[in-house]
């Protein structure tokens, strides 16, 4: 049996207010959220505030968001290219559509797949075909590129779901996942109050190593890593203001900052993308 060790408690900011164990998983260099049996996890994501279920913002620090993201499309789209020849994707926790709509602007083959109807809706009325699980693809569906931004964390079994997308990728094809990095230096700097825990929503908390380990498993070989830059500004912005802190973007800014700088020599940076291919 997997020995885990608790780490700390963590508190819902976003619907709850509810305090959840942090437990360490030494042997896969992992962390988990533990909940107790029988919670409805989907009902931790019926918040207006929730970010990936948003299809506009309206205060600055919600505007500087959409920049950021509109720029990191960019970005994220690059990585594709340099990384794989054809245009098929799959987007995997597409939430309302933003990135599947920006490829489908460069004649990108686009498919999402979201499980929260409210959000799937609104990936609909973008013109874009969407299913809400797995079972829903056909049998000989396949993608030049599967992707999943900052999904991983949230599945109840994430090796199941990353066994079966192994099958509806191309034999040249590359499965993209970003998610939080547990080992940042702002993970470290915020611990319990790191708002990229975001419990209970984040069942999982992946250390690089961790990551890599727990993919490879399911049958992929680690290729590259990419980091996310904005994103120690924004959980460093969330993290400060979660702890009712004065002049939260301010400091945010700062603390992000100086996890990017200390991550430029560890490569432990506040979220990151890896790139695998089948083994």
């Amino acid at each position: 049996m997997q020995h885990k060790e608790k780490l700390f408690s963590a508190t819902d900011h976003l619907v709850s207010g509810r305090n959840f164990d942090v437990v360490w998983q030494e042997k896969n260099a992992i962390a988990q959220t533990l909940y107790p049996p029988g919670t409805n996890l989907n009902s931790y994501y019926e918040s207006e505030e929730y970010d990936s279920h948003k299809n506009e913002q309206k205060s600055v620090v919600g505007r500087l968001y959409l920049f950021a993201q509109n720029v990191m499309f960019a970005y994220k789209k690059r990585i594709i290219k340099n990384n794989v020849n054809g245009k098929s994707l799959l987007d995997y926790g597409a939430g309302v559509g933003n990135f599947t709509a920006y490829l489908k602007g460069f004649n990108y083959k686009v498919m999402a797949l979201e499980p929260n109807k409210k959000a799937s809706s609104l990936v609909a009325e973008k013109g874009i075909s969407c299913v809400h699980k797995l079972e829903d693809l056909s049998t000989d569906a396949s993608f030049d590129a599967i992707t999943l931004w900052h999904v991983l964390e949230h599945l109840e079994d994430p090796k199941a779901v990353l066994q079966k997308l192994k099958n509806h990728l191309n034999q040249e094809g590359v499965l993209v996942l970003a998610v939080p990095n547990f080992n940042s230096p702002d993970a470290k700097y915020y611990n319990n109050e790191w708002a990229a825990l975001d419990v209970p929503r984040h069942l999982w908390h992946f250390t690089s190593k961790g990551l890599i380990t727990f993919t490879t498993s399911c049958g992929y070989k680690h290729i590259t890593n990419y980091p996310l830059f904005f994103d120690a500004f924004y959980v460093a912005y969330l993290s400060e203001r979660n702890k009712g802190k004065k002049f939260p973007l301010v400091k945010g800014l700062l603390i992000g900052l100086l996890s990017n700088l200390k991550a430029l020599f560890s490569k432990e940076y506040s979220s990151i993308i890896f790139v695998f291919r089948k083994a």
